[in-house]
């Protein structure tokens, strides 16, 4: 065991260097000259400072990250700092990144997707190689409906599948609101021109157009006329010719023009001359070839030129085959869009109506030209002062805008000639011009003037009259005029008599007629001239639209003692043209003035249960005894409605205290709906608890268990 020999200390000596640490940069007063200094304010980003010298340390240096950077050591006689080699984070080229902490990580820093670390294949968790024959263009699409909607990428429009469009009904209208009744039909081949000399000039003809091929004055030559000389005849065969050695020169020809085909001096070779050697013979196309395959070398063809043109394996595709464009044909797949196919289109999807759409469209607008016709011959005799017409006559409603023309067929001696006018409601406006020869007329093919400066209704004018003859009918008149009604609706009339007062009787024609069309206002009375139905419409009533007729309306009793509870029901009401919907109407046959009501509202979903409009709360409104009639509602912000089905809805919270709460209804509750179901219930209840009207409505979510007792088929008017 060795000797340990203890003795009092020594003096100490100065101390070594060493690494100090602290939290922010070092003072200059820390340490010694040759220490190191660690700033930890950061643990994950500490800063070195040193070695010290000259009492400063100098700027700090960024050792990285924290607990997880280098480790330094300090050689404890020189002072030397080093970095330990074994701690640099860095990837070795050998390990050929095997030695990566985390490979998921890794791709993420990349940017890789998930197809990164997919094999090529046709199976689940592969990808596609491009040239994938599942890729081709030979295939039947996808579920696509979307795609060929309205607002899609590729939209169908109802032109494409001979479909009517939405808007046909306003396109219509326009058509008859423009097309005037004096076009030409092909049954009458042009006899109803108004005039066929200046048609002709119209179209460019000169006076041979109308006269006859011969040889007399006044007629023009046929083509082959024997007078026309100088000409070479086609029957001669260019015999008649006058130098045929002059017409060779002329055109160009030379000496073997003239020369027969043979083996002698003076004739030339036949292109198959047996003499003529090495060469293909024409009437073999080709076959004499000594090597087909050579030639086709020495004309340079390709592969290709052996092939024909085909979709199959051998073969080389047109140069617009389907399959190498984008704008190809699918192949067939009409009938998955078909209704009940695995891809079907609605009407609403490409813009179209839904079937009989456009038939209730047509024939409104039948409803918007009214067509008297006189069904008798009248006259007037010994009279200046005009009298109503028996039967050339229409009804104008208020505020609307009427065009109208008359075809009027007059017949009388040219010594009384005529006066005429017409009448129209109070407080209408407009003009009309006769269209008629001007007076003492006696040529009636085109050099009477005519008279087309517009008069006021009521005012008279002259109009020339011509008798009829063996080649004249009498005179046509042709009155045009447009009246703008006011608040007064009232009568378009035709008045007529003598111009100077004659015995001989001026008479209007049997057949006679005056075509009056509605351009504007509301739709047209159902008891208007000529119309087929009696049915009253909204129109009638001042309405846009309604659910039926008021007129057959019944009562129907709200709920009883216990109130409603926030329930909500829906009646259907079908729009079938654009309007813009303001008010709501319902008929309140009875009000329960004792009953206590809050949050109750009026309110319109489109057909996909978005709420349009909404009113203000009904709930003092509905208890007011003096609402005991018709009553409108006015939406908190009127919305444009397009063509298609509405549902109002009604809700209502509160008690009725003597239940002679009543409302107008148009059937009875447990058939309203037969053959509907949700979404498209004429008559529905849904959903409880509600104090407002929800800005969405599931509609297949419809029900009748309220309807089915009788309730909700409430009366509605829309305005």
């Amino acid at each position: 065991m060795a000797n340990v020999i203890v003795s009092s200390a020594g003096t100490s000596g100065p101390r070594g260097n060493s690494i100090l640490t602290g939290t922010g940069a070092p003072s200059s007063g820390t340490g010694i000259d040759g220490d190191w200094y660690i700033d930890n304010s950061m643990p994950t980003a500490l800063v070195i400072y040193g070695p010290k010298a000259g009492g400063a340390w100098g700027s700090g240096q960024a050792l990285g990250g924290g607990g997880g950077g280098a480790v330094l050591s300090v050689n404890d006689k020189t002072g030397e700092v080093t970095l330990s080699a074994s701690d640099v984070d860095a990837l070795a080229r050998t390990s050929n990144l095997s030695d990566l902490g985390s490979t998921a990580a890794a791709r993420g820093n990349l940017g890789l997707g998930s197809a990164a670390v997919l094999n090529v294949g046709t199976a689940a968790g592969t990808v596609a190689a491009g040239d994938d024959s599942r890729l081709t263009n030979a295939r039947t699409p996808t579920t696509h409906a979307s795609t060929h909607a309205a607002n899609g990428s590729d939209p169908i429009t109802p032109a494409a599948i001979n479909a009517y469009t939405s808007s046909a009904g306003t396109t219509l209208e326009g058509r008859v609101t423009t097309v005037e009744n004096t076009a030409l039909t092909k049954s009458d081949n042009l006899a109803s021109l108004g005039s066929a000399a200046t048609a002709r000039t119209n179209l460019g003809l000169g006076s041979a157009a109308v006269a006859n091929v011969g040889t007399s004055a006044g007629q023009v030559a046929a083509g082959d006329d024997s007078r026309i000389t100088g000409a070479a005849q086609k029957a001669q065969n260019l015999s008649d010719l006058g130098n045929a050695a002059t017409a060779r020169t002329n055109l160009g020809l030379g000496g073997a023009a003239v020369a027969n085909t043979g083996t002698a001096a003076g004739t030339v070779a036949a292109g198959d001359d047996s003499r003529i050697t090495g060469a293909a013979q024409k009437a073999q196309n080709l076959a004499d070839l000594g090597s087909t395959v050579t030639a086709r070398t020495n004309l340079g063809l390709g592969g290709a030129a052996t092939l024909n043109v085909g979709t199959t394996a051998g073969t080389v595709a047109a140069g617009n085959d389907s399959r190498l464009s984008d704008s190809r044909t699918p192949t067939a797949h009409k009938s998955s869009h078909a209704t009940g196919g695995s891809d079907a289109l609605s009407p609403a999807d490409i813009g179209a109506d839904v079937a009989g759409a456009a038939s209730s469209a047509v024939a409104a607008l039948s409803a918007l030209t009214q067509t008297p016709i006189k069904t008798a011959d009248e006259t007037r005799t010994s009279t200046t002062t005009v009298s109503d017409d028996l039967h050339l006559y229409a009804t104008l409603d208020a505020n609307s805008v009427y065009r109208f023309r008359g075809t009027l067929l007059f017949d009388g001696p040219e010594a009384a000639d005529g006066t005429m006018t017409f009448t129209v409601p109070t407080g209408a406006t407009g003009g009309w011009a006769p269209e008629a020869g001007t007076l003492s007329t006696t040529t009636p093919d085109g050099s009477a003037q005519l008279k087309v400066a517009a008069r006021q209704f009521g005012s008279n004018s002259d109009i020339g009259i011509m008798a009829s003859s063996a080649t004249l009918a009498g005179i046509m008149v042709l009155p045009t005029g447009i009246v703008a009604t006011g608040s007064t609706p009232g009568t378009l009339r035709l008045r007529w008599a003598q111009q100077t007062s004659t015995a001989s009787a001026t008479t209007l024609k049997a057949g006679s007629s005056l075509e009056v069309v509605k351009l504007s206002g509301g739709a047209p009375a159902a008891s208007g001239i000529y119309l087929d139905t009696p049915l009253a419409l909204p129109s009638d009533q001042g309405l846009l639209a309604w659910t039926g007729d008021p007129n057959d309306a019944g009562h129907v009793t709200a709920q009883s003692n216990g109130g409603v509870a926030g329930r909500i029901t829906l009646t259907k009401i079908q729009i079938r043209k654009q309007i813009t919907w303001s008010n709501i109407w319902i008929g309140l046959a009875g009000v329960d003035t004792a009953a206590t009501l809050s949050n109750c509202y009026l309110g319109v979903y489109d057909s996909s249960g978005n709420l349009k409009g909404v009113t203000a709360d009904l709930s003092s409104q509905l208890v007011n005894g003096s609402n005991a009639k018709g009553i409108s509602f006015a939406l908190t912000s009127a919305f444009t409605a397009t063509p298609g089905e509405y549902f109002i809805a009604l809700l209502l919270n509160g008690t009725w205290q003597t239940n002679t709460f009543t409302l107008k209804a148009t059937g009875a509750g447990i058939t309203v709906n037969c053959g509907l179901a949700a979404p498209r219930l004429r008559y529905s209840n849904m959903l409880t608890g509600q104090t407002t009207l929800p800005s969405t409505l599931d509609l297949t979510q419809q029900t009748t268990t309220v309807i089915n007792t009788g309730w909700c088929s409430q009366w509605y008017g829309v305005s």
